[in-house]
């Protein structure tokens, strides 16, 4: 309830216990404000307290309630009654904060709610390779940029289709030979796609067996 300002210095902030808040409550006799912060409340709350918090406080646009008391709570009581001066000052009376906030009400086997918060599923971050698979450069760096067909690529060093379609999709792995093959063509060094194979392939065997390989294996240690 609010009043002439004239009359607010007769006010004080009324403290009640935990246990007549919780029968007022129960008998629909009292509204609970909780004026902890959002983060607090989030956490655990009193069922059905109405959150203002303390740090967003505006006696001004407090509601007026004239059917029910209005019953201010924090953690312990101290921010409470700290809102209960703040409305004081501003005409309200008959304030009312409960001794003890919600640790006290928790104390005396009362009811709160935590909210349940799912666990948020952990992504495993994406792998970053950088050693790509031979077929990625073929077809990036020399077949898409000289406008070869796997066919043409396939005729001109001597390997059936399939073959360079292999390399291409990373089913085949290129050999000493297929190294050779590639780099008379494209006028590379003759050991560069045997090369681009086996980086390729000790990066991907890291990543999949490598901590266990670490793990298991002790390095032999010279008598």
């Amino acid at each position: 309830m609010k009043a002439d300002n004239t009359d607010k210095q007769e006010n004080i902030v009324m403290s009640v216990d935990a246990a007549t808040v919780h029968d007022w409550i129960e008998n629909n006799q009292a509204l609970l404000v909780d004026v902890r912060e959002t983060s607090e409340f989030d956490k655990e709350h009193i069922p059905g307290a109405l959150l203002l918090p303390l740090s967003a406080f505006d006696p001004e646009l407090f509601p007026t309630i004239r059917d029910k008391k209005v019953v201010l709570h924090c953690a312990v009581g101290k921010r409470s009654e700290t809102a209960g001066k703040m409305l004081i000052n501003e005409g309200f009376t008959d304030i009312i904060h409960m001794t003890g906030g919600i640790e006290e009400w928790k104390k005396a086997g009362f009811e709160t709610e935590i909210p349940y918060h799912p666990p948020q599923e952990v992504k495993t971050p994406e792998p970053v390779f950088l050693c790509p698979p031979v077929g990625e450069v073929l077809q990036q760096e020399y077949l898409g940029p000289l406008g070869l067909s796997s066919t043409r690529l396939a005729d001109a060093i001597g390997v059936p289709y399939e073959t360079v379609e292999g390399i291409l999709a990373g089913t085949t792995a290129v050999t000493a030979e297929l190294s050779l093959r590639l780099a008379r063509y494209f006028s590379t060094a003759a050991d560069f796609w045997l090369q681009l194979q086996s980086d390729h392939d000790l990066e991907q065997a890291r990543y999949k067996v490598g901590t266990e390989i670490r793990a298991k294996i002790i390095p032999r240690v010279a008598c």
